[in-house]
């Protein structure tokens, strides 16, 4: 599998880095100290520094490992050396430099707090994957690739998208949607491109499953509405096992996302939060619209 050569391939590079370590350190009093990847002045460099960055680029790390480790070696030795003369010029004093240090260590821990709550989550069972895929048959069992001709109609009133949906609703080809809107002055844009269900929003997979060649379904948006007509399906269906792996990925992902929300949620609500000044107005103005 592709993620285990590549986790390999880091592996080999951790390897290659501490035996590097340790022979730079062979002639130094007791033990070697095999964390050290380089020295930069009275500074260090480790190996899990390197090996930080390599998880990152693991695509890299794979092909061309020993390369690829000493190419970022060299760039946090050019990166320590950088911090170093902007420490000597006080650059690290600096209020600007100061609150973006903050931010960028508030937001490691955010994330990392996050990461922890997204690892409770559980994958999910052979049965939540069965359920899933017969649920949604537009992705899977009866899956489609589309021609589409998408019409981007001007709208800026609720008259007319209504008018523009109601068009949709009637036309019986793309050519009949174009003299209507026509017809209906309605300026608008159009392109033609194929699609498949995967790459649509949930919400559009189930309108176009419903749709025979020549129909269409419109979509608003702020300031447009957007109307899809189908060319052509073509039918390309996904077995169950085919499917499998997509669905357990899009299920731990989604099992993912509850749990942070929810693990935020309960942050949320244990802590006491005060908005100040304007920021108190704007923050108010949503709450009162929610309650009415």
């Amino acid at each position: 599998m592709i993620w285990l050569r590549r986790r390999e391939a880091i592996l080999r590079v951790a390897m290659m880095l501490l035996s590097a370590a340790t022979v730079g350190c062979g002639g130094r009093d007791g033990p070697p100290d095999v964390q050290v990847a380089a020295r930069v002045n009275k500074d260090e460099i480790t190996v899990h520094q390197v090996q930080h960055v390599l998880q990152r680029q693991a695509r890299l790390a794979a092909e061309f490992p020993e390369a690829a480790a000493r190419t970022v070696l060299d760039s946090l030795v050019e990166q320590e050396l950088a911090a170093q003369a902007a420490r000597a010029q006080g650059l690290d004093k600096e209020p600007a430099v100061v609150q973006a240090m903050e931010a960028a260590r508030r937001e490691v821990l955010a994330r990392a707090f996050q990461d922890r709550l997204a690892d409770k989550a559980s994958g999910p069972s052979s049965d939540d994957i069965d359920r899933y895929y017969e649920s949604h048959p537009g992705l899977f069992a009866q899956r489609r690739i589309y021609t589409v001709q998408e019409f981007l109609v001007q709208t800026t009133e609720e008259a007319q998208v209504e008018r523009v949906k109601a068009i949709a609703g009637d036309a019986k080809a793309a050519s009949d949607l174009e003299q209507r809107l026509g017809q209906a002055g309605l300026r608008y844009r159009t392109r033609l491109f194929a699609q498949a269900p995967e790459d649509m929003p949930l919400g559009m997979v189930e309108a176009m499953s419903a749709l025979g060649p020549g129909r269409s379904v419109a979509m608003a948006q702020p300031g447009a509405t957007r109307v899809f007509t189908v060319v052509n399906a073509q039918a390309a269906p996904l077995d169950r096992r085919s499917a499998n792996e997509a669905i357990a990925s899009f299920l731990v992902a989604e099992r993912k996302r509850s749990a942070v929300a929810e693990g935020m949620k309960a942050v949320r609500e244990a802590a006491r939060i005060e908005y100040v000044g304007n920021f108190a107005t704007a923050a108010a103005a949503p709450a009162s619209a929610a309650s009415r």
